[in-house]
């Protein structure tokens, strides 16, 4: 009985599911297609202005920070392998900015500690989770890692400093002994903190044109783009660039040291940059002309043009 009353939970849930996704994909369409649009992106607008007090119609739900610049690894697929980044961390005192900005909004989005770098190899990490999600308790903490110095000792403590999830990326496309000794010691509330995944199984973009091994458009794709949208990507100076493509910093949009995140987020050049890119315009940036990447069909059915 109790089984059965499971499977008919299960499955009303999934209904529900099901139909909350038919009717969000009807309102976007009625919102990309129609004027409903302006009253849809007036909404946003209120919304955040309300909830996070950020004046766009635009809020991001990710936040990547370059604790460090340091990798391990020079993939062939990553601007590490032919190009370096200046090497060096991010001062605690800008991180702390950020975080108490963060916190002022209530964030309740993810937070990850990288870039380009491998943040394992930054020892103030822990400290940086733990300060995290003490002081923006309803964000997620995210690291994403080569899980190359992860033991299950210091995968234990990040879960107790409040880590939500490790995003492996086997770059040898296998489960070395050390991330098996993990998975397998772990309990089963333990292993809900890590997901391990492959680099075969994943999407490799040309880094907008600093991946040579992978074709640059002949001309600018004309598809719209989610990066600029919900994710806002601070290097360990401070700079915020439009996306994690832009490596050499080259569309600095602003600088959270002296500018709040909101002021940044929301400024005349920022918007306009998302603006052409919600109509599928990447004519208007360099790195956006050289850029392969295509969202998925599910998140291009929700971006709605301005």
């Amino acid at each position: 009985m109790v089984a059965f009353a499971a499977g008919i939970l299960g499955r009303w849930s999934l209904q529900r599911k099901k139909t909350k996704r038919i009717l969000l994909d009807h309102y976007y369409r009625l919102a990309r297609t129609t004027r409903w649009r302006f009253i849809h992106n007036h909404l946003c607008r209120w919304r955040y202005s309300t909830r996070y007090q950020v004046p766009s119609s635009f809020m991001f739900r990710n936040v990547e920070l370059e604790i460090n610049s340091m990798c391990n690894r020079t993939c062939s697929y990553c601007p590490n392998v032919a190009a370096k980044r200046p090497l060096g961390y991010m001062e605690e005192s800008l991180f702390r900015k950020i975080i108490a900005e963060l916190a002022e909004i209530d964030f309740d989005g993810s937070v990850s500690y990288h870039f380009y770098g491998e943040p394992l190899l930054d020892k103030r990490l822990l400290d940086f989770v733990e300060y995290t999600a003490r002081h923006v308790p309803k964000c997620q903490t995210v690291i994403y890692s080569n899980g190359d110095f992860l033991t299950l000792d210091l995968f234990r403590e990040y879960i107790r400093r409040g880590v939500g999830i490790f995003w492996i990326t086997q770059h040898d496309n296998c489960v070395p002994d050390h991330l098996r000794h993990i998975l397998d010691e772990a309990t089963d509330e333990e292993r809900r903190h890590i997901d391990v995944h492959f680099a075969n199984q994943i999407t490799i973009t040309n880094r907008s044109g600093l991946i040579t091994s992978i074709q640059v458009p002949s001309k600018a794709l004309p598809v719209a783009c989610d990066w600029p949208i919900g994710t806002l990507v601070i290097t360990l100076n401070g700079n915020v660039v439009p996306c994690c493509n832009d490596y050499m910093e080259t569309e600095v949009v602003g600088n959270v040291r002296t500018q709040s995140l909101a002021k940044v987020w929301s400024s005349d050049r920022f918007e306009r940059f998302r603006a052409a890119l919600t109509n599928g315009d990447r004519t208007t940036s360099k790195l956006c002309a050289a850029c392969d990447y295509v969202p998925s069909p599910s998140s291009l059915r929700r971006i709605v043009p301005r």
